[in-house]
């Protein structure tokens, strides 16, 4: 993978446009705040010229560290376990906490309560569906034990297949792929929408320098992706069409499916702290390897805090925003 690199000049971001780039790790709704800070020219506003670029763990956040890239937005999971073993890093933030996961099953498994001793198919053991299929599993009276997991890829459409050709009797599967499952005849058997102890979180990932000399560039990002999480809720045409633009969907009939749940469960947030449950469903699933670990050193609210002192959100979301941003600050990570 071939990242331009580029360096930093804190009085660009506030002047002359500077060029930056962004990773993405998915091309799912969880990359939404920065297609749409892109295409909506948010990111221009704030004096970012930024390009978005794609790639699979670990290259996002390799990418970050190395300085090639700003930021990266960053499944919790890997976000957390990177910067504890990397003190470059730092979490600032998070604009998602749900998934748009759906347990799909097969007519070896046409009900939750059919995946005794069934195969569940996962990117690897310990990887974050991994341990979102396990959340999930608890909900109906399961442990890790009673399924057998078998490894067979990291993205959806990998899951899918396997699914679809009898590898596996059930996956944990993002919109919109377990549409097209359903569509084909595949059973639903949970979503994980429906239940909100389920953390799916999405991180702001920065090199540390963010908290200092180029605090101006970290906050410009967080404003651009609070505007398009603004423009996301007000405008599902222009949100669509960037989700198709970027390969998240297939089409207008998929693409507006996955915005109607998001919109409906509100997923993106418009006050990107880092919250406390989050950090704990992240510890529940990863403890071994966050053992010992500063979590304190490693997340940093005080960008957003930041935004909030100055009404930065109120001026974006109106004076309405305020109670949803009393009651995260009482949530966030570090209260």
């Amino acid at each position: 993978m071939a990242i331009a690199t580029f360096s930093f000049n804190v009085s660009s971001v506030s002047g002359q446009t500077l060029k930056s780039v962004a990773m993405i790790g998915a091309r799912s709704g969880a990359s939404w705040p920065l297609w749409i800070a892109k295409d909506a020219r948010l990111y221009g506003k704030y004096g970012l010229d930024v390009e978005l670029v794609y790639a699979v763990h670990p290259a996002p956040i390799a990418a970050v560290i190395t300085g090639q890239a700003a930021m990266t937005s960053s499944g919790s999971d890997p976000a957390l376990l990177a910067a504890a073993k990397d003190p470059s890093l730092v979490v600032l933030g998070g604009f998602m906490n749900k998934g748009s996961f759906a347990m799909i099953g097969s007519k070896n498994a046409a009900d939750m309560k059919q995946l005794t001793g069934k195969k569940i198919g996962v990117g690897r053991v310990g990887d974050p569906p991994y341990h979102m299929a396990v959340s999930l599993l608890k909900k109906f009276g399961y442990t890790p034990r009673d399924v057998q997991w078998v490894s067979i890829g990291v993205d959806a459409a990998t899951r899918a297949a396997a699914l679809q050709s009898g590898q596996v009797d059930a996956a944990l599967i993002t919109a919109p792929a377990y549409f097209r499952l359903q569509s084909a005849g595949l059973p639903v058997l949970a979503v994980l929408l429906d239940h909100d102890d389920i953390y799916v979180s999405t991180y702001y990932l920065f090199r540390r320098d963010a908290l200092t000399k180029e605090r101006p560039l970290a906050l410009a990002y967080i404003k651009a992706h609070a505007e398009a999480i603004k423009r996301f809720y007000e405008d599902k045409s222009f949100a669509t069409a960037t989700m198709i633009k970027y390969g998240g969907a297939r089409g207008a009939e998929e693409a507006s499916r996955v915005y109607d749940l998001f919109k409906n469960a509100r997923v993106l947030e418009p006050i990107p702290y880092a919250l406390k449950g989050s950090v704990d469903a992240v510890l529940e699933r990863q403890g071994q390897d966050l053992k010992g670990a500063d979590l304190t050193k490693m997340i940093d609210n005080s960008l957003v805090d930041q935004l909030v002192r100055e009404k930065y959100f109120e001026s974006v979301f109106g004076a309405s925003i305020r109670d949803e941003q009393q009651r995260k600050q009482t949530l966030a990570f570090g209260r």
